[in-house]
């Protein structure tokens, strides 16, 4: 199983040595896929230009989780339960984390599932750190470490 974070925006050097430290404890193949453009668009454009970036990255075949604050809230155990799933069919997982203007509306109704990580409105670069946290807790959730308690 492949797990893809395509993420609009980069991480700034603060964040980066957080992501780091928990993508190399992520056993899954891990692919971190930033968006990043420097184009001038209107801001009526943006959710536009960024869905087409976004879907340039999307698997076909992909199992689609969307983070959207009025998305469904999990508990981390449950949040395992997807990457168990995926694994047992085979299917990779895209999650995709939209810009400081959210998604574009294609992009939320093409998701399996819209997840919220909080309903409080998080700075991309955090909602990513708290990601990367939980899929790797997810990992030790099914394999049964003691790092969830």
């Amino acid at each position: 199983m492949k797990i893809n974070i395509i993420s609009v925006g980069k991480l700034s050097n603060e964040y980066k040595q957080v992501a780091l430290h928990y993508s190399k404890m992520i056993s899954w193949k891990l692919r971190e896929i930033e968006l990043v453009h420097s184009k001038k668009l209107p801001e009526a454009q943006i959710k536009s230009y960024e869905a087409q970036l976004i879907y340039e990255n999307i698997s076909n075949n992909s199992y689609k989780i969307v983070l959207d604050i009025p998305g469904k809230q999990l508990e981390s155990e449950k949040f395992s339960l997807i990457f168990q799933n995926m694994m047992m069919i085979g299917k990779d997982i895209d999650i995709i984390i939209g810009g400081a203007y959210g998604l574009d509306n294609s992009i939320i109704k093409n998701a399996n599932i819209t997840l919220s990580l909080s309903k409080m409105t998080l700075p991309h670069q955090l909602a990513k750190i708290i990601l990367l946290e939980q899929i790797y807790r997810a990992q030790t959730i099914l394999a049964k470490h003691p790092y969830h308690k």
